[in-house]
């Protein structure tokens, strides 16, 4: 039962409540090649409801730590599902949307009280037009995806000196919820609609 739980938390409530339940805050470790997107490292932190789920479930002692068979379990108990709605992940270039077709070296840790995922989506994408798109978000809106405060962003790798980037508002993609916002972020106000964050990478600028 745990591990259905931990799925229907993380992934099917999302079409009958449409509005947040879930508050995540993420980085990403953009991975160059040169004109090549190698790869996105992503990493996210989750709110105190979702950290008690999974800890409680998967955490069998209770020692705030995740081991090899821990890590297993919350792999396929409370993340793979997320390759139906794509690791919520959208690379654009050009117009054309990549999503992730797996996910490598996949780790679940707690930090600072909170549980965090860090994984990778390989990509291997060529950016002939010198600019890339990435977005993070959940179509259902059950889950609010933000970058994390401070410095969220990092761009590694062979051609990574030359560029440069930013995080805007993609106003061309809507999510429409409705009901009663029963939780929120701190700070945050809920209209009905919600646009989702994206990094725009723009190589060789100098």
């Amino acid at each position: 039962m745990k591990h259905l739980f931990c799925t229907i938390l993380f992934v099917s409530w999302g079409s009958l409540f449409a509005h947040p339940h879930m508050f995540i805050d993420t980085e990403m470790e953009v991975r160059l090649q040169g004109d090549i997107l190698s790869g996105i490292e992503i990493t996210w932190h989750f709110d105190p409801m979702f950290t008690a789920a999974i800890t409680t479930d998967f955490d069998r002692n209770n020692d705030g730590q995740f081991s090899s068979t821990e890590r297993s379990e919350v792999f396929s108990g409370a993340f793979s599902n997320l390759e139906t709605s794509d690791y919520f992940t959208f690379l654009d270039i050009d117009g054309q949307v990549y999503s992730p077709s797996r996910i490598e070296e996949f780790s679940v840790f707690i930090e600072h009280g909170a549980l965090v995922y860090r994984f990778f989506c390989p990509f291997d994408v060529p950016v002939t037009t010198g600019v890339f798109r990435v977005a993070i978000y959940d179509g259902t809106y059950y889950c609010d995806i933000l970058y994390s405060e401070g410095t969220p962003i990092t761009v590694t790798g062979p051609g990574s000196e030359t560029t440069r980037f930013a995080i805007e508002q993609n106003d061309d993609i809507a999510i429409s919820y409705g009901g009663t916002v029963s939780v929120s972020r701190e700070g945050s106000s809920y209209s009905g609609t919600a646009f989702p964050q994206q990094l725009v990478v723009y190589l060789n600028t100098d």
